[in-house]
């Protein structure tokens, strides 16, 4: 899938799941981002369209109603989207290496996250364990600045 910023194209991140090995690897990079920001990285439940309007997103993707988590916090305890944050180097790009054992690329129809957008957040995304602002509905991740529609290729 690509990721689009504000105005054009900024990276990469590919989705790769095996019938046979439970698990989903995403990977890829993404660049043109804040330096040295660690910033939110989550799965949305709306359709983007082809302009990508990360606005159009909807919530975070999130089939059994549960609070905000992290990917190490069980399914219950977290969204289905919930993938944590992302590092961003002094160059202003981050690399994606990461495995997630709750989302899916179709095995798991209610999991399935094809044709859902990906988005990248202004701020760190605290985890949902603050009780502060919104953390237990977004990480308090702030505002949207990319975002793309994870497709089958």
């Amino acid at each position: 899938m690509f990721l689009a910023g504000t105005n054009d194209f900024i990276g990469t991140i590919n989705f790769n799941e095996q019938e046979e090995a439970w698990g989903v690897i995403i990977s890829g990079s993404v660049n043109r981002l804040r330096p040295l920001a660690t910033l939110g990285f989550h799965i949305h439940s709306q359709p983007i369209g082809d302009n990508h309007n990360c606005s159009a997103g909807g919530a975070h993707f999130n089939p059994y109603n549960t609070s905000h988590g992290m990917p190490k916090d069980s399914l219950m305890q977290r969204h289905v989207g919930d993938l944590g944050n992302i590092e961003v180097n002094a160059d202003g790009r981050a690399y994606v290496a990461l495995r997630d054992d709750i989302i899916s690329l179709g095995f798991d129809k209610t999991r399935n996250v094809i044709g859902l957008p990906l988005m990248i957040h202004n701020l760190t995304d605290d985890g949902g364990h603050t009780g502060k602002g919104e953390s237990n509905m977004t990480g308090n991740a702030g505002p949207r600045i990319a975002c793309g529609t994870i497709l089958l290729g």
